[in-house]
């Protein structure tokens, strides 16, 4: 298991008993410049004090579990609406955006969910066609922002 699945594992009920949804975790950087980012989601928003809220949570458990072997820097963020949409949880969440999707073999579409499946998902698109696609082939789902 890699480092942000085993993250998500121990962290996502202690964050969603504080009130959040876990969106996603990143960990990027290099060598002596790392950080890792919690991404935290509640539906009347996150403010700073939410953020600081999880993040005064995490940082002592973090250094108990000892399990980052290099220095890092750990910030708690909300979601950005360019930010791919990873979870069935955060693409239901998003179910009356236009959604693009985009597929492994290149294809590229733009639907709204319809249904969410153990292995695929139905979207609608503009002209109220159902496209059916298993998770496995899809590279990236984002919200498609319209001006």
């Amino acid at each position: 298991m890699d480092l942000v699945s085993r993250l998500r594992e121990i962290f996502e009920s202690d964050i969603n008993d504080l009130g959040y949804d876990l969106v996603d975790i990143e960990y990027k950087g290099r060598k002596n410049n790392k950080i890792l980012t919690f991404y935290i989601y509640s539906d009347s928003g996150i403010s700073i004090e939410d953020c600081e809220k999880v993040s005064q949570y995490l940082d002592p458990r973090l250094d108990e579990l000892d399990i980052i072997k290099d220095s890092y820097y750990l910030e708690v963020s909300s979601q950005d609406l360019s930010r791919p949409l990873k979870t069935d949880k955060d693409i239901l969440r998003n179910k009356d955006e236009l959604l693009k999707v985009k597929m492994k073999d290149g294809e590229v579409f733009l639907g709204h969910i319809k249904e969410i499946l153990d292995d695929k998902l139905i979207f609608s698109d503009q002209d109220g066609l159902e496209k059916e696609v298993e998770k496995e082939k899809i590279k990236q789902i984002n919200i498609e922002i319209v001006f």
